[in-house]
């Protein structure tokens, strides 16, 4: 975690608005989405990355909804290139993506980062139906 922690300012920053990046990103988004979806350069998606043993002290909120020990992790990347912009980690695995998104940069600093007319992607998993179930595919994709 340290050697990461060491190179976090080199590797990990939100692009200058008029960057070589950002013109990328855009040009990326315009090619391969609706017109409704192109004022945005950035993804969000929350995960979770495994423990080996449940911790110690308060080891039950670690414990995620795939059943296993956990911290969440979330990631905000420019989708041309995955380049990372920003990250939060450190949330214990029950905690829900949207409580922990709150802890990014993009988050706390949307009004300084993004233009007014700018908005981000988010992943959100399929709810079950108040009268169904959901679709294999769809158990799958919120499984993984």
């Amino acid at each position: 975690m340290a050697a990461l922690l060491d190179q976090h300012n080199k590797f990990i920053c939100f692009p200058i608005a008029d960057s070589d990046d950002t013109e990328k990103a855009h040009e990326w988004v315009e090619e391969k989405t609706c017109l409704e979806w192109q004022n945005d350069i950035f993804a969000i998606d929350g995960s979770t990355a495994n423990l080996i043993n449940k911790s110690g002290l308060h080891g039950k909120v670690f414990f995620n909804r795939k059943s296993t020990y956990s911290l969440n992790c979330q990631l905000v990347i420019m989708p041309h290139n995955l380049l990372i912009a920003n990250y939060s980690v450190g949330h214990t695995g029950s905690t829900h993506d949207v409580y922990a998104f709150q802890s990014t940069q993009l988050y706390q600093e949307h009004t300084d980062l993004l233009d007014d007319d700018h908005w981000t992607w988010c992943v959100p998993p399929f709810k079950k139906p108040w009268n169904g179930a959901l679709l294999h595919n769809q158990q799958t994709f919120n499984y993984h």
